[in-house]
This record gives C-alpha cells, structure tokens and sequence, in this order.
C-alpha cells in the first residue's frame, strides 16, 4: 500500500504549532488520567495508573507506527498524541511514587509486584500497538 500524500499542515510544524500541541495534549492526558484515578479507587495496587500506563503504551506504540507509516514523527499531530497527550496520561513518575510508597510503607512485595506487572506488560502492549497498526494499513 502506496504512502498518501501531506498535506502543508502536516509535513513538519513551526515550533509554536508543535508546543501548542504538546501543551493541549498535554492537558487532556493529565485530566484523562485524574478522570480515570476518581473512576478506579485503589485497592491492594494502584490500578488506575496501572490501567493508564498499559493503555498509554499501546496507544503510544499504535500511533507511533501509524504516524510513522505517513512521515509525521516531527508533526504537531505526532507532538500532540505522543509527547503531549499520551505523555501525560502515562504515568511513569507516578509509577515510581507509588512503588516507593508501597516500599516504605512495609509493603515491598506490592512494589516489587507493581513495577514487574508495569514493566513485563507495557512491553508487550506497547509491540501489540505498533503490531496492530502495521497490520491495519
């Protein structure tokens, strides 16, 4: 299957359009993720940023081969699903927080656990994106 053609918008960005990419997405990422923390109360894991990290590096790998597939990687579009939106939603800072706590609060099994199930899946997740996007073209 044949490349499409860009369009002016598209091939590249000026800087300004780029950061105010990164920053809209950015903002929507973090609200999404704070929507998603109030919707899923933690219980023995963090599962809401555990949800959120898992879901982020699928679509992160997604978007990544399909933006790929059209030359956008230095877009305002690519600025705004990757470093932007899903860069916020993905929490790998608060991922480290929370296994931190879990350490210092006696339970180092449940840390240990949450960086493993995070790391072992978001691996593979994030290939089953890329895999699925190179396979709906």
């Amino acid at each position: 299957m044949s490349t499409p053609e860009l369009d002016a918008a598209d091939a590249g960005g000026s800087a300004r359009a780029i950061y105010g990419a990164v920053f809209v997405g950015g903002m929507l990422g973090a609200a999404g993720r704070l929507g998603l923390g109030a919707l899923l109360t933690t219980g023995s894991l963090p599962w809401a940023v555990l949800l959120a990290n898992l879901t982020g590096a699928f679509a992160l790998g997604f978007f990544f081969e399909r933006l790929r597939e059209h030359r956008l990687q230095g877009s305002a579009r690519w600025a705004f699903w990757g470093p932007g939106l899903l860069g916020a939603f993905t929490t790998f800072s608060a991922l480290q927080l929370e296994a931190v706590d879990y350490m210092r609060a006696g339970n180092a099994w449940h840390g240990v656990l949450y960086l493993v199930m995070s790391i072992a899946l978001g691996v593979p997740v994030a290939a089953c994106g890329r895999w699925i996007a190179m396979r709906s073209r």
